[in-house]
Order: C-alpha cells, then structure tokens, then sequence
C-alpha cells in the first residue's frame, strides 16, 4: 500500500508569512531614505574611521541587512552570541572570519535599526555556493549542485568546507549553550542556546519568545536538549493557526508523531550510543555547530579559495553527534522540493557524500601529521578557557575518525533523526517516513505511514487531550486570522497540550 505522506514540508502560516511580507516592505521603504543612509554611514565611521568613499546600496538576506561603506556590514539581534562565537573561532582555529571593528545593542544603535556589527570587508569574487552551483540556473533561482561539476573542482571545494567542519568539531564545551561574552570581553559557555527553529516559530506562530526553552540558559545533557526541542515540535503545531493541518486525520498523524517524539526524548532513546572505538558518552561532551553554515556564507577568492566565513548567528553549542552527522547542504539544496521526490534527492546525495568523506579523509590526515609535528618539537596546545580544548589537541579525545563517524550516521539514519529534532516544519515527514520504523516496527506493520498503527501507544491521558487538541485544531483551520498570543495566554494553553 501507498503511504499517505505525499510532501516533505508541512506548509507555515501562508497569513502569517502575508504580514512578514507586508512588515519587510514597510521597513524596507523606511529605511531608504537619506537621513537614514547618512546615520548608518556616522555608526560605521565611528568604529572604522576613514574616509567614506560610498555606501553602497543594502543587500537583503535572509536573516540580516548588509551595508557597504567600502569595507562593512551591519546585522541584527542576540549579537553578543554572534560576536563572542566569532571571536572564539579565530582564537582558536583557522577558519577565516571577518575582524569585528564594533558591535551593539539596538539601544546603542542611533539609526534605530536594531543590533549592529561592523566588521572587516573581505575581498572576495563570489560565495562558494556560486562555485558550486549549476551555471545554467537564472540569478533569482534556488541554487542547486551543477550535475556536472568536474570531480576536481568538486573535491577541491568540499575539502575546504571538510576542513572547516573538522576544526569546529574538536572544539569541546561541557554543556549546551550559546558563547557568551561580559563586559571585559571574556567568552564563556555561558549563553542560551539560539536555533534557526527557535527564530521560525516566533516568525511564524506569533508566540512570545518566553515559552520558547531559552531558561535555563544551558542543558548539561544531550537528552535534556532533545526534550526541549521535543516540546517545540508540539508548540509549533499548537500556536500555528493557518495551515497547520489538511483535516483532523492529519491533525492526529502530527498530533501522535510529536507526542511519541517527546517520549523517545524523554526516554533518552534518541541519543546515539558512542562510536564504536570510543570511551567517551556522546551524551555528555558538546561542540560547538553552526546551523547556518553553509556555501551561501562562504566567500571565496578568484582562485575559489575560502576567504572567509560569514554569519554566525545560529552557531551554539550542541550535543556532539551533531558534528558527526554529515553536511545537509552538499548538493546546496534540501530534499523538501527535490525534483523527483526524495528519494531521488536521497540517491544524488549519496553519490555526492562518498566525495565528500573521502576528502574530509584527506583533511584528517593532514591535521594528524601537524599534530605529530607538532609533538616532535615539543610545542603544547594552549587555550584560553578551561572549558574548551583547542583545535588539533582534541583529536586525541576520539579515536574514530569523523569520516568514519559520518558515515555511520548517515548508514544507521542517524542524521535523519537529528534533522528532525532541528526543524519543525519537516518533521512530520521524517518522522513517519524513517523514525516511526526505527523506533516502533518494521515497514509492514505501518504501510501507510500513519496514525492508525500507532494510537495505541498512546496513554488514556494522551488520546483524550488528542481529541480535544484534533477539535481546537479544525476549529483555527476554519477561521484563517493572525493570531497574536500574549504571554499568559500562551503558557496556559501551552500547558494543556504538554501532557
């Protein structure tokens, strides 16, 4: 039998998503004015003196603002986070990132244009993901692998990405956190954690962001994090008010999917035992991981060189499987609109993975024989806080190679399942398609990938709150409003569902 699931991304607030629409062009008329213009070129001067030859037009992306003044930029919020993360890393590795000039609150910002950060321009010809992408697609289009790329180039671009994510994983932190940095500029792991999931629901449900779990600030275990995104699955399902559900039959296949998604959670049966050589438990040691690291934020010279790494917004400190998994965004573009399905976008990946693993190989090589020389002249790592250990140091912390963990994540789905703990939008799809037969039975006894075979897995408590949550549910569905919760409101109601 043909399972029911016909898409791989459940639909956001198509009203919601209307206002943000409407609330970028109101800010995008704004701010292009001339006082405006003038304002931001006094905040870039006051950090990087020099004479101002132009600003340049503003780019849009898809969290920020970029300005020009020959040689900066300004972004936005949490940019404490975002300043002390970049700061670590180019303490503490190679990867190249912009020199920050200044940064500030949106109280500090005299434009009134929110958070700011003025950081070095880095000569460049192109992002990596124009290096990578297939030259036949128009400048507006969704860039996609070229399909013909030569394996060289190939090789060559994903080595220096392999490189890149080889560093940020021997960065080792004793919880899960955001970096932080206080008033004397020193960084600790010290902030709380911000996901790109974390930033959608409150664009796109309208929720106070106090409901979110951003208290405690840390997680001192991986299960403790995985819960707490659990529950953000069913928030998600529970503050959308348009477009959330098809009917009540697919507000039960969300319903069940997040309910026995929090339990593996809670359970602590998401956590992957450790690599198969190691002593140490995955579920207590952390690295650091940039949710939106990715080719757009890479830069590269002429020559496709990487120059520098470019917004950090989402980097934080995660459970360390995170680093194990391998990179979504080898053929630039997720498996939610594929063309041909996903399992066609599954079949391409792997071809393009087995590239990749064997370059990352490479790369490990060559930090063990830098290590190795390094050991011979008697030189010793050094770190500046005692939460971290410094690069190539900690390599020795785990004996199985990271190609080799990547590839038992992605044999074993492993990555499939941290993917769906990070997005709850694809959720429902990677659930019943891969996690529901993982978890709960072989293929045969699910066919259609549904509810039906799991409701008895439900307490008593748990399918009388479904009825009542399927009944609030086609109820928002027949009215289509912005909701706007206050935050009372929305802890109560949240407190109804988290049963």
């Amino acid at each position: 039998m043909t399972p029911k699931w016909g898409y791989t991304v459940m639909d956001k607030d198509d009203l919601v998503w209307e206002k943000l629409e409407d609330d970028l062009e109101k800010w995008e008329l704004s701010v292009n004015k001339a006082v405006i213009y003038r304002g931001v070129a006094a905040l870039i001067l006051k950090y990087r003196p020099g004479e101002a030859v132009e600003l340049h037009m503003p780019i849009k992306g898809g969290y920020n603002a970029f300005y020009r003044l020959e040689h900066c930029q300004v972004p936005r919020r949490e940019i404490r986070y975002e300043v002390a993360t970049m700061k670590y890393v180019a303490a503490n590795t190679t990867i190249p990132v912009p020199k920050i000039y200044g940064w500030g609150t949106a109280e500090e910002n005299p434009t009134g244009l929110g958070p700011f950060m003025i950081i070095e321009y880095i000569e460049h010809s192109r992002t990596l993901s124009d290096a990578l992408k297939d030259p036949t697609l128009g400048p507006k289009e969704e860039p996609v692998l070229d399909p013909n790329i030569d394996e060289q180039k190939l090789s060559f671009l994903y080595g220096q990405m392999a490189n890149i994510l080889l560093q940020l994983s021997t960065l080792t932190f004793p919880q899960i956190s955001s970096l932080d940095q206080d008033s004397n500029g020193n960084i600790s792991v010290s902030g709380h954690p911000i996901t790109m999931n974390m930033n959608n629901l409150i664009e796109h449900t309208n929720i106070p962001p106090s409901i979110l779990p951003i208290h405690p600030h840390n997680y001192a275990s991986t299960t403790a994090w995985y819960s707490a995104l659990a529950d953000m699955h069913l928030t998600q399902l529970t503050f959308q008010h348009n477009d959330a559900i098809a009917d009540d039959d697919d507000a039960r296949d969300k319903y069940i999917a997040r309910q026995l998604f929090r339990r593996l959670a809670h359970e602590g049966r998401l956590s992957p035992p450790p690599p198969s050589t190691d002593a140490t438990d995955p579920s207590s040691e952390f690295r650091l991981f940039s949710e939106d690291l990715r080719p757009s934020n890479v830069l590269v010279d002429a020559d496709d060189r990487i120059v520098s790494v470019i917004d950090w917004e989402f980097a934080y400190v995660a459970p360390a499987q995170y680093s194990r998994d391998p990179p979504w965004w080898l053929l630039l573009k997720m498996g939610d609109y594929w063309p041909g399905g996903h399992e066609a976008f599954v079949e391409a990946y792997g071809v393009r993975l087995e590239t990749f693993l064997r370059v990352l190989e490479v790369e490990e090589g060559k930090m063990r024989e830098a290590d190795e020389a390094k050991k011979r002249e008697g030189g010793e790592t050094k770190t500046d806080d005692e939460d971290v250990v410094n690069g190539i140091a900690s390599l020795s912390l785990s004996t199985t190679p990271l190609s080799q963990q990547m590839c038992q994540s992605y044999t074993s789905n492993t990555w499939l399942t941290n993917l769906a703990t990070r997005d709850s939008w694809t959720f429902d799809f990677l659930f019943w398609r891969y996690l529901d037969e993982q978890f709960f039975g072989d293929e045969k006894e699910n066919e259609e990938q549904d509810y039906h075979a799991r409701l008895d897995l439900l307490t008593e408590r748990e399918r009388e709150a479904m009825e009542e949550f399927v009944l609030a549910k086609v109820r928002d569905s027949e009215e289509r409003v912005v909701v706007e919760w206050g935050e009372e409101e929305a802890k109560a109601r949240l407190a109804e569902v988290m049963v």
